[in-house]
């Protein structure tokens, strides 16, 4: 088996949104754009959020929101990466 030949994810498909950042609710509607930017609407029931124990760090949760081609997880991950109190995503 070579690398060549393996397919990590197939498209198209479902796929979860995870950002941490500072910001509260601000913070959770700029990443909602983000992905709403590129995948279109996403139902509400489809987001949450999460302080973290010391309240400064926020964990904001999109999806499963329907991706069509990894080209729209790098677009998503660009968008996220737009606002400088994104700390960490995947």
């Amino acid at each position: 088996m070579t690398y060549d030949t393996v397919t990590v994810n197939k498209y198209p498909g479902q796929r979860t949104f995870t950002a941490i950042g500072t910001g509260g609710d601000d913070f959770k509607a700029t990443m909602l754009a983000a992905v709403e930017g590129v995948v279109g609407s996403v139902h509400v029931e489809c987001v949450s959020q999460r302080p973290s124990s010391g309240g400064k760090y926020v964990s904001v949760r999109i999806g499963p929101v329907w991706v069509q081609d990894a080209d729209q997880v790098v677009a998503v991950f660009n968008k996220m990466r737009e606002d400088q109190r994104l700390k960490w995503y995947m």
